[in-house]
């Protein structure tokens, strides 16, 4: 388990938030006289990670979610009350300051980015800087990770192109030294800009594996790309996802007989080393939620313990519609079952959960004992999906039908058993079948069909004058990450940069519609953040 440390200094907008810190706000401690080695900056950046995840506000929140029938009547749980405020895409929580909130998040993700700041200071202190070149890299990463979380779910979506001048996050880049500083939150614009200097800095001296006891924990090499890809992908800089992901990953070539990746092809060996291995993990959720949360599995290029109630989000109000999830009995579109397993919580019927976290106890006192998942930031199914979406972009369609087919090679099966092989005769994609999948989809399915759907009606991106052919790959697309990442909150931030609106059904089966410019689409600046100036979100 990863050793939790935390620095003794002051961001004033998440640590008044803690009851009985009134004391420890007469004065403002400073330990970072004692980082004076090497060893005892690399320790620190163990917690220059956010300690909560986003998924248990960014799941309930999305479109693929929907009320139980027949759900018990909501009780004193934390997870319900949790998953129930967002769903409902309320600002205020009935526990606002668990971690699993989005006041907690906001909490966490700060603390972070003040463990990464101290130990930046410190590095700039030590006799020879350029010895912890890596060290500075990792915390230059965790800074600019945790302020691009923080800027995609508490302000306005970035639009590439655009001037994107509305406010911000706060870009903390120094460490806290008194109590009451001033921050602004400055422009979506300007906090792109700092965490661009933050990721170029750092892929100067990428962090070895070898550097790291366990490399799961910390921003190696794998990882850092693949983040650094994300970024650009929401920042519309196509050519430059291809190159990073191209880093990670080999591009499939396509073999001229066959119409497909043949399975030898280097992407092949790729995905099949790297990829979530559930047709090896077995049918039993003790054996995939083991394996899919270890450090070990080469899939988790970036995995952390987050304080969460996500693994119990099973008994909540509200979970994802089985007719929506992806299991072992329902076919994706090369006409193959995936290979996930899910199960229904006997209290409830009409939804089902995917077997993916586990939850742990950490005792953290005599009288306290704290629930924890581990939380995959960053896996290697990302560094596909990021590339075949910037190859649509850039109107490579051969080149993402070249992905895809390397990616559904991992995740297709020929019958519902977990086990059962890819049939590449079967299941090839071509920009053919591919049009012809959501040209004959009934009204009604989730992403709408080729001549309905969000990318014609919102025109995100300029699709509404996209070609058939390259609306039916990014609806591909963008379903197929939904299906990965099912119950880990990445929808969330497709259902943004989509324009993807959301209808939700209460448990009287009355519908509640999130549209695409509902300004609770941006979550809200905490309240004691607001008290302290700065500016919310409107409302």
């Amino acid at each position: 388990m990863k050793t939790i440390i935390r620095t003794s200094s002051i961001f004033i907008f998440f640590l008044l938030l803690f009851p009985g810190c009134d004391s420890f706000l007469d004065t403002v401690p400073d330990n970072r006289a004692e980082l004076n080695t090497e060893e005892k900056i690399s320790q620190l950046l163990v917690s220059a990670y956010p300690a909560a995840n986003y998924a248990s506000v960014t799941n309930a929140a999305a479109d693929y979610i929907t009320a139980h029938s027949g759900q018990s009547p909501l009780s004193s749980l934390t997870a319900r009350y949790i998953n129930d405020d967002a769903y409902h895409w309320r600002d205020n929580y009935v526990y606002n300051t668990h971690s699993d909130s989005p006041t907690g998040f906001w909490n966490d993700c700060y603390l972070a980015i003040a463990v990464a700041n101290h130990a930046l200071d410190a590095i700039t202190k030590m006799p020879n800087p350029g010895d912890l070149r890596h060290q500075r890299s990792e915390a230059l990463l965790c800074r600019a990770f945790a302020h691009f979380l923080l800027v995609n779910l508490y302000a306005k979506t970035y639009v590439p192109g655009a001037a994107n001048d509305s406010p911000g996050v706060p870009y903390a880049d120094a460490p806290e030294t008194v109590v009451f500083a001033d921050y602004e939150r400055g422009t979506v614009q300007y906090v792109y800009e700092r965490i661009e200097e933050d990721i170029e800095e750092a892929l100067q001296n990428l962090p070895p594996d070898a550097l790291f006891k366990v490399p799961a924990y910390h921003f190696t090499e794998k990882a850092a790309l693949t983040f650094a890809s994300r970024f650009y992908l929401y920042k519309g800089d196509y050519e430059k996802v291809i190159a990073l992901t191209s880093r990670v990953a080999p591009q499939p070539v396509r073999d001229a007989a066959t119409g497909n990746v043949p399975a030898n092809d280097p992407a092949n060996t790729w995905a099949t080393t790297y990829f979530a291995a559930f047709k090896q993990w077995g049918t039993t959720a003790a054996n995939i939620r083991a394996e899919f949360r270890r450090a070990e599995n080469k899939h988790n290029f970036l995995i952390g313990e987050t304080y969460s109630l996500l693994e119990r989000m099973s008994i909540a109000p509200y979970g994802t519609t089985i007719a929506y999830l992806p299991t072992s009995s329902t076919r994706n579109i090369t006409g193959g079952y995936w290979p996930f397993t899910s199960y229904v919580h006997t209290s409830f019927t009409g939804c089902a959960y995917l077997y993916k976290f586990l939850e742990y106890s950490y005792q953290a006192s005599s009288s306290g004992v704290y629930p924890y998942v581990m939380f995959p930031w960053i896996r290697a199914e990302e560094v596909l999906l990021n590339r075949i979406e910037a190859e649509i972009h850039l109107n490579m369609l051969d080149a993402a039908i070249n992905d895809l087919n390397v990616y559904y090679r991992q995740r297709s099966g020929t019958t519902s058993s977990l086990t059962s092989p890819y049939n590449e005769a079967a299941m090839t994609l071509d920009q053919a079948r591919i049009t012809g999948y959501w040209a004959d989809l009934p009204a009604g399915s989730l992403s709408g069909t080729l001549s309905n759907n969000f990318l014609r009606d919102h025109n995100a991106f300029g699709a509404a004058t996209w070609s058939d052919d390259k609306i039916a790959l990014m609806l591909t697309l963008l379903d197929t990450r939904r299906a990965e990442y099912t119950h880990e909150g990445m929808r969330w931030f497709d259902v943004l940069r989509y324009k993807i609106p959301v209808v939700h059904l209460d448990t009287d089966n009355r519908e509640l519609t999130l549209g695409v410019d509902d300004p609770r689409r941006i979550r809200q600046i905490p309240e004691v953040a607001v008290n302290f100036g700065l500016e919310p979100n409107p409302r």
